[in-house]
């Protein structure tokens, strides 16, 4: 899976489309070799973020990697003294005497997305768009009144 991952995250980035994948910080993709190699052949930048900081009803820390830098502004600390109600895990001791851990009651809700967070992450994609059709009119613009332009508007580039 992780290699289908990189390829498509190396076209994307070929592309220039903006990627970002979301892990949970217990993730071993940052170790894997594959993944390694596309970090040494682009720009990946890396965030950890709180999806409780987003309004999730569990803390659930969390690793944003990206092809663009301005991911940073996705982190957002974990609001002090908040409580949690959301059963993410159960500890007990089996009957060797082994501590055991097992999925909570509420961690399969936990795959869903705080909407904070969706939002979040479509005003940061906004406002990169903006950025890039700035960029497109510029460079329009620039191509117009630059030299080729010029050529163009010379009556004896027509004789």
């Amino acid at each position: 899976m992780t290699a289908r991952v990189v390829i498509y995250l190396l076209i994307c980035s070929l592309l220039r489309l903006m990627w970002v994948i979301e892990q949970p910080s217990s993730s071993l993709l940052e170790a894997h070799p594959l993944f390694a190699w596309l970090c040494s052949k682009i720009s990946v930048y890396k965030v950890f973020i709180w999806m409780g900081a987003y309004g999730g009803d569990s803390p659930k820390p969390t690793v944003l990697y990206s092809n663009y830098q301005f991911i940073y502004k996705l982190y957002c600390p974990l609001p002090k003294g908040k409580v949690f109600e959301a059963e993410m895990s159960n500890k007990y001791v089996d009957s060797s005497g082994q501590l055991r851990v097992s999925g909570g009651s509420d961690l399969k809700m936990s795959q869903h997305y705080p909407e904070r967070f969706g939002i979040a992450v479509f005003e940061l994609y906004m406002d990169h768009r903006k950025q890039i059709m700035k960029e497109v009119k510029n460079n329009q613009e620039a191509l117009l009144n630059g030299p080729i332009r010029k050529e163009l508007k010379d009556p004896c580039f027509n004789c």
